[in-house]
């Protein structure tokens, strides 16, 4: 018999919030800097900010396809996470990773992530966050991230999951797994799986 599911982010569940937020807010001012569009500043944090970095690559690699933009930014926010980390080592959760670590024996984990395919790996090895996941589904580099996409993905390759454990509030990616039968588990809950 195959082991349930469960799906997690790592985003404030294996690492802090902040090593993903500072390096975003770092290449939008890189961006600002390089463009002089000081517009883009609304874009740091913002729910959608995709459209900020589109109008910021076609600034800067203006004969470029809108996929080489795109590989080309998330390429550059990607390396930043992975400096961040590097220079902040306190942002990993170790607690969190040996409870996961520690579900493996029952049920099959999978990373679900809007980081990119190219990078997530080099995000896990500098976390020291190795052996935890199965199998991980993440975005492709030249595509804008798109969580629902990943969400079908995951559907198809594994079914629905039976938990969703997360750190953060998503509240998307929460009623989306909701809709589906799955539970979510918060990071300070995982001691209920059982």
């Amino acid at each position: 018999m195959e082991k349930p599911i469960i799906t997690t982010n790592i985003d404030g569940l294996l690492i802090k919030h902040s090593a993903f937020v500072e390096p975003h807010r770092k290449w939008f001012e890189r961006a600002i800097k390089k463009t002089g569009d000081e517009s883009l500043r609304k874009y740091i944090g913002a729910d959608p900010y995709f459209p900020g970095v589109n109008i910021a690559m076609e600034k800067i690699m203006p004969d470029a396809t809108p996929e080489q933009r795109t590989a080309q930014a998330r390429t550059w926010y990607q390396k930043d996470v992975i400096k961040y980390l590097k220079e902040h080592p306190e942002t990993i959760k170790k607690d969190a990773a040996k409870k996961l670590k520690a579900l493996k024996e029952k049920y099959r984990l999978i990373l679900l992530t809007t980081n990119t395919r190219d990078y997530i790996n080099k995000i896990i090895e500098v976390s020291h966050l190795h052996g935890i996941y199965d199998d991980i589904i993440a975005s492709s580099t030249e595509k804008e991230p798109d969580r629902e996409k990943l969400i079908k993905e995951l559907i198809e390759q594994y079914g629905k999951p039976k938990y969703y454990i997360t750190g953060k509030e998503d509240s998307k990616t929460i009623k989306r797994f909701k809709s589906l039968g799955t539970k979510i588990i918060t990071e300070g809950d995982i001691d209920e799986i059982n």
